[in-house]
């Protein structure tokens, strides 16, 4: 999962250049920082893992202040994609943990993220790097919980990349289970998914296919096929997987050397693992001396060189103790106690033994392989079954007369309501029955708050000419056309919008969409009661009848008016037999 280093970084530092003046005098400040890592642009395996972290953890402060999310985002990933290059995994969580704390509070849909969306700054590529962290520690089981999260979600979301990628990914942990054949399975599925993509960016593809390489030669070894393993090694290494990053062919001349080791062709196995060694001293300096540290180690064992084996391995143990806990230096110190032993320093190997099963112990009761997270959940879910059986009854009881009661009053609810409407629907009804007008208002809606409070600026010939207009399109039924506006209704008449607000307000005591709702309700309330095959239309033809566009429009404004829903409206004088 290295691959997305040099797209990273590029974008981060290319975004950066484009900066805003509100930065620049703070970058200034920083001046010879800045310089050395705009030199390294280009030069993708040479960059200074620990200048550009340093570098980024400077823009974080400038970019909070400026409330820049997009930077601040892009920084938190350098530094946890840099962190995991030179194995500082505790450092990376950290700040990978912050990321996605940031990337669940933010839209992604939003136009200036689109950055983040492009360069797949995204919620799953944080989640299979954390996993990637908490597996180089040893938490499996947490490793385990995040790669199903982007499985899932890569699934759900089609990402073809991530689709190629977890197979190998979940390989590693088929892997830590001892199911190596498995593990294979996983990795070929990879390399082939890698392989076959037309749409996976060039350097990320090559990328993860020499790092499925890697894991492809590692397994074989596992299964004791060297052959196999030197084979798939050296056609990586004529399709030049091993050149798109410096850590690859770190890797693959390690990988070389470990193939070498199996083949117990020591002297040629000490050749590529010491020039590992070196370049892994040029990548990182600081933790470079780890990289090889273990199977140099062994390889100056199977030499008989145990001072030279005895120094590389301290040296490496050193470093790792920095990053990592001691219960992950096991073999290590299994190495050291045999180094000491066939040196005849039988007092340090015993040290180094008992460190050895000190270490190894507490990592079979800590650590969360795969093998034991399922063991424990299987004695967790024995116990767990024997202690709460009596109370698994109880608790669905519970449950079950929770649920009865709510389901009670729910019922009791909704009678209460169907009633309730009816009371409300036969006081509509009654409403009927007292006027003699083929047309009159049911709905009078009189609004607490006006437009227009002043009335003074209209005289009385111009409010009579604007009400007799308002009739005259009213006995038009111009209210039901959608283009129904104050502005058309004012153009229709002959006036102005400020005019009719005035009107309407002092003589209706209403807003003019408060009085053009009242018309089309009072129009539907009428013309539902009294003609069967309006009733028989949908809510959205009568909404769209009547001069709405949405049938939710009409609904919420019948509802606010009459305290009932259209459809129950409809329902009720269908069962009173209403006819036209």
């Amino acid at each position: 999962m290295k691959y997305f280093y040099n797209i990273v970084f590029l974008l981060f530092v290319s975004t950066f250049f484009s900066i805003s003046d509100s930065y620049a005098q703070d970058i200034e400040d920083n001046k010879k920082e800045y310089d050395k890592l705009r030199d390294s642009i280009g030069k993708y395996y040479k960059i200074d893992k620990r200048l550009s972290i340093e570098y980024a953890k400077k823009t974080i402060p400038l970019a909070t202040d400026a409330e820049d999310t997009l930077k601040i985002i892009m920084a938190l990933h350098l530094i946890g994609r840099e962190s995991q290059f030179i194995n500082e995994y505790h450092q990376s969580i950290s700040y990978f943990k912050k990321e996605l704390e940031l990337l669940r509070s933010i839209n992604l849909n939003d136009e200036k993220y689109e950055g983040l969306r492009n360069s797949q700054f995204v919620e799953i590529e944080v989640l299979a790097q954390l996993g990637q962290d908490y597996e180089e520690l040893g938490q499996i089981e947490k490793a385990f919980k995040l790669y199903n999260q982007c499985v899932d979600i890569a699934n759900r979301e089609n990402l073809e990349f991530y689709k190629a990628v977890m197979p190998t990914i979940i390989g590693n942990l088929f892997n830590i289970k001892g199911d190596y054949k498995k593990a294979l399975e996983k990795h070929k599925e990879s390399f082939s998914r890698l392989n076959n993509s037309q749409n996976i960016d060039f350097r990320s593809k090559i990328f993860n296919m020499g790092s499925v390489t890697l894991k492809l030669s590692e397994t074989y070894l596992k299964l004791n096929q060297k052959d196999s393993a030197n084979w798939i090694l050296k056609r990586g290494l004529v399709e030049k997987l091993d050149t798109i990053d410096e850590t690859l062919k770190i890797e693959f001349i390690s990988q070389e050397g470990k193939v070498y080791l199996a083949k117990k062709e020591f002297a040629k196995s000490l050749e590529y693992f010491k020039k590992a060694n070196e370049l892994s001293y040029q990548y990182d300096s600081v933790s470079g001396p780890s990289y090889v540290s273990l199977e140099l180690g062994e390889c100056y064992f199977s030499l008989k060189e145990y001072n030279k084996a005895v120094e590389v391995l301290e040296r490496g143990i050193d470093v790792k103790k920095l990053n990592t806990k001691e219960i992950y230096l096991t073999e290590d110190y299994k190495l050291l106690a045999k180094i000491y032993k066939a040196s005849g320093e039988l007092e340090k190997s015993n040290k180094y033994y008992e460190k050895y099963i000190l270490n190894q112990t507490a990592l079979e009761k800590s650590k969360d392989t795969i093998t034991s997270s399922f063991h424990t959940q299987e004695l967790s879910k024995v116990e767990n079954e024997k202690s709460t059986q009596r109370n698994t009854f109880y608790l669905f009881m519970s449950i079950g007369l929770g649920l009865l009661l709510l389901l009670i009053a729910y019922i009791l609810y909704l009678i209460k309501q169907k009633k309730k409407n009816k009371e409300m629907f036969n006081v509509l009804l009654a409403k009927f029955n007292q006027e003699e007008k083929p047309t009159f208002e049911i709905i009078d809606t009189k609004d607490k708050v006006l437009e227009e409070k002043v009335t003074a600026e209209v005289n009385e010939e111009t409010t009579y000419l604007i009400l007799a207009g308002l009739q005259s399109l009213k006995e038009q039924e111009y209210f039901l056309r959608q283009d129904c506006t104050s502005y058309t209704v004012a153009k229709k008449i002959k006036t102005n919008t400020s005019y009719l607000s005035k009107v309407i307000n002092s003589h209706f005591e209403k807003n003019f969409n408060t009085y053009i709702n009242d018309l089309r309700i009072n129009y539907a309330i009428l013309r539902l009661k009294n003609d069967s095959r309006f009733r028989s239309f949908s809510v959205q033809s009568i909404a769209e009848e009547i001069g709405y566009k949405s049938a939710d429009s009409f609904a919420r404004y019948f509802k606010l008016s009459t305290g009932l829903n259209p459809s129950f409206y409809i329902k009720q004088l269908n069962s009173l037999g209403q006819s036209s």
